[in-house]
């Protein structure tokens, strides 16, 4: 067994998901092209700023950056701890028939209901009473995200000062692109142009003069000397402030393009990459040897239990509930035909299964770690979780690095780990953003819904969302950690998401007559898995010698969330099978009493 039969095994299961099966749950299951394009809220609601129509390919690029973020590279990365066999069989079969459905539903539903959240619409699809608790527990999952991500980009600022020019000048380059779109412009031909220059700043980025002045090391000047020691501190303010602004500008100027440059980067890393296995396949490079064994005989003793931990640690690359909230906040509201909804909303989940597998092949060959003893070293010593994030990625970086130079051995390893290095940054800066804006969002209907219509303002919700990601990231720990409070339990909380999400979705299709199994096994499977690791997570907690409080509120909250959201389900499909007259459905699937 090699990397080449592994990587092409898994792109014919994932092409063959997203053909077949993806074809049949867009048509029959979740009746895509059954209404009139007008009636979307891209046309019907639109306001040049959050409501746009925007090209397929456009909106492909910002869905699918948006929900990849960092998630399939860290999560598979660390859970081929337990060996890749169960990392590669979740992650493929994971992303086509629990991921994808869980992305297209959520899309689906949101773009018939005017571009309501998820959240939102559990008062008329479940009932008035979970809409509050919902709302308030994507609340506090994104008030995490927006902390946690701040600190990791600004941590890898610090570790990685090389890579600092090149992401930030993608902001001036991002305004470019959209200003020249906006003008009737090939977005994909000054995208492509943005990262020629981006890669050019990359290497502007790894001279030593560049680098130190990046890395603050400007001599025994006070200011240098603060800034420094405060590196980290410096850079978290800076992304809020950029997070601010960028999810309040009008889409296609800022995130958009931004989004569209990202994709291109990662299109453009993943062809390097499948280039670089393709010339080792033919050249027979020992890179391609698998060093990692199929189930590892010797998991680290302070590992969790491959069973349900295994779901948890890959979440982005097979499902996440982070993607219900990209799907149904920022896409559906620029979704132009539903006949884009199966390749944005399926395809980009396929697509980021495709992505984790990369990272799954670069972790377990020898382009990661050069023998079984050195991968060992890694992965049985000790649990690589709870490590820092440059050494969860190591594997990916050096291994993928290792791929693309065989593709482009004129380019030293160094520069070609930065430029994979830049792409995780990008895709973590594009997460933040967009998840800023989709905490705007949910902030307003929240207002809306009990009535303070000042705080449903654009600018009043969007300070709210930033002011309360920074105050959890810098009042509640030291340099920035604040988030990392909450963080340990964000996995459980972020698959109880997903599973929360597949409630809506199957009390939906149950009172649209339409069929529920494709989306009720996946139901099933996660309240499974997603439970027995609440449960077990939270009487690690509770058995603590000193207990972390904030996180047993949450997660308790979560999960008393869940039963009552799954109590309610039944409640609906119940009587929508008792009274053929219980719900009156319109063409867009909006269900009245």
């Amino acid at each position: 067994m090699n990397v080449t039969t592994l990587a092409i095994t898994s792109a014919v299961v994932l092409w063959l998901g997203y053909r077949y099966y993806g074809s049949w749950i867009a048509t029959r299951v979740y009746g895509i092209g059954e209404v009139d394009d007008q009636q979307l809220p891209s046309h019907s609601r639109e306001n040049g700023v959050d409501f746009v129509p925007t090209r397929r390919s456009i909106l492909f690029g910002h869905h699918y950056v948006t929900i990849a973020g960092a998630g399939p590279i860290v999560g598979p990365a660390v859970a081929v701890t337990w060996g890749w066999l169960p990392a590669l069989l979740w992650v493929v079969f994971g992303s086509i028939l629990i991921g994808a459905v869980h992305d297209l539903g959520a899309l689906v539903l949101s773009t018939r209901n005017q571009g309501r959240s998820i959240g939102d619409l559990c008062a008329e699809i479940l009932s008035p009473r979970v809409r509050w608790l919902f709302l308030i527990f994507i609340l506090l999952a994104l008030w995490v995200v927006l902390a946690v991500f701040a600190f990791v980009i600004a941590s890898l600022f610090v570790a990685r000062p090389e890579s600092i020019l090149a992401v930030w000048i993608e902001i001036p380059l991002a305004l470019l692109v959209g200003w020249q779109w906006m003008r009737g412009q090939s977005m994909a031909l000054w995208g492509a142009l943005a990262l020629v220059v981006m890669y050019g700043c990359i290497g502007i980025g790894s001279t030593e003069s560049v680098r130190s002045l990046a890395a603050f090391d400007w001599g025994e000047n006070s200011a240098g000397v603060w800034l420094a020691e405060n590196a980290g501190l410096f850079w978290l303010v800076m992304l809020f402030g950029y997070a601010w602004i960028a999810s309040v500008l009008p889409v296609q100027k800022l995130l958009q393009p931004r989004d569209a440059i990202n994709s291109h980067q990662l299109f453009l890393a993943l062809g390097a990459l499948l280039a670089g296995l393709l010339v080792l396949s033919v050249t027979g490079g020992w890179q391609l040897e698998v060093v990692a064994p199929a189930i590892n005989p010797n998991p680290p003793a302070d590992a969790p239990l491959l069973f349900p931990f295994l779901f948890i640690t890959i979440a982005c690359g097979a499902v996440s509930g982070f993607h219900c909230m990209v799907a149904s906040g920022t896409t559906s509201k620029q979704l132009a035909s539903e006949q884009d909804a199966r390749s944005i909303g399926f395809g980009a989940m396929v697509l980021e299964g495709g992505l984790a597998v990369v990272v799954i092949l670069c972790c377990i060959s020898a382009a990661g770690f050069a023998s079984g003893e050195e991968w060992a070293a890694q992965y049985s010593a000790e649990w690589v979780g709870k490590g820092s994030l440059l050494a969860r990625l190591s594997g990916f970086i050096d291994g993928g690095a290792a791929f693309i130079g065989a593709a482009l051995p004129f380019f030293s390893p160094q520069f070609l780990a930065t430029v994979i290095t830049v792409v995780i940054i990008s895709f973590a800066a594009t997460t933040m953003d967009s998840a800023t804006r989709i905490q705007r969002y949910v902030i307003q209907e929240l207002a809306e819904s009990i009535g303070w219509k000042f705080l449903a303002r654009r600018h009043v919700a969007t300070a709210i969302a930033v002011l309360s990601a920074a105050a959890l990231a810098l009042l509640a720990g030291k340099d920035g950690k604040g988030g990392l409070v909450l963080w340990p339990i964000f996995g459980v909380t972020n698959q109880l998401l997903a599973s929360l999400t597949l409630v809506v979705l199957t009390t939906w299709q149950a009172r649209r007559r339409r069929p529920i199994l494709p989306t009720l096994i996946p139901l099933c499977f996660l309240t499974v898995t997603v439970g027995w690791a609440a449960i077990s997570q939270m009487d690690r907690l509770l058995n603590a010698e000193s207990i972390a409080w904030p996180q047993v509120i949450v997660l308790g909250f979560g999960m008393l969330l869940q039963l009552w959201m799954l109590l309610e389900g039944l409640l609906c499909i119940r009587r929508s099978k008792e009274c053929d007259q219980d719900p009156v459905v319109d063409p867009l699937g909006v269900v009245h009493s």
